[in-house]
């Protein structure tokens, strides 16, 4: 198995939460948000978790500094995209790369160890509404570290503008 990189995107207002809190920084079931995803993060023995944040300052690195995680902030807040661009050069190029949303607490293991499972190529998971059971799409497109690298490049580029 090849080794495992998690980006865990935590940079979100939550808006429609009406608070000041950061949204990963809310509590269900006795716990934040973001540390329900950091727990499962932590069962698939990654390489690397990189955690994005943004908005509450450094309430999120404050809040989970005991899970050693890389803690990235995202200045300013451009979308998803620029939130995992932010992360790309904390990562290992020989790995995997799964990235999860800090505000999605009830994710579990058996599913995320079944995506890391599921071969090489770009991996999504879905959710037949309907049904509520999870799938994963597997394309088999492949990112060399050349391209990695050109994303790196790109986000440097930006930034520096």
């Amino acid at each position: 198995m090849n080794a495992l990189n998690i980006v865990i995107l935590a940079a979100g207002k939550g808006t429609r939460m009406y608070s000041d809190k950061p949204k990963v920084l809310h509590a269900l079931a006795g716990k934040l948000l973001v540390q329900h995803v950091l727990d499962r993060a932590v069962e698939l023995n990654p390489k690397q978790i990189c955690v994005v944040y943004g908005h509450g300052g450094d309430a999120v690195p404050q809040a989970m500094a005991s899970y050693g995680a890389q803690f990235v902030i995202q200045e300013p807040q451009l979308g998803t995209g620029h939130a995992v661009q932010q992360a790309m050069p904390h990562l290992a190029d020989d790995s995997r790369t799964l990235v999860l949303y800090g505000d999605v607490p009830l994710t579990q293991h058996e599913t995320l160890h079944q995506m890391q499972q599921a071969g090489e190529g770009l991996v999504l998971l879905t959710v037949n509404l309907e049904t509520m059971a999870a799938s994963c799409v597997i394309h088999k497109a492949q990112f060399s570290a050349s391209s990695k690298k050109k994303m790196r490049m790109t986000s440097n580029e930006k930034s520096r503008k």
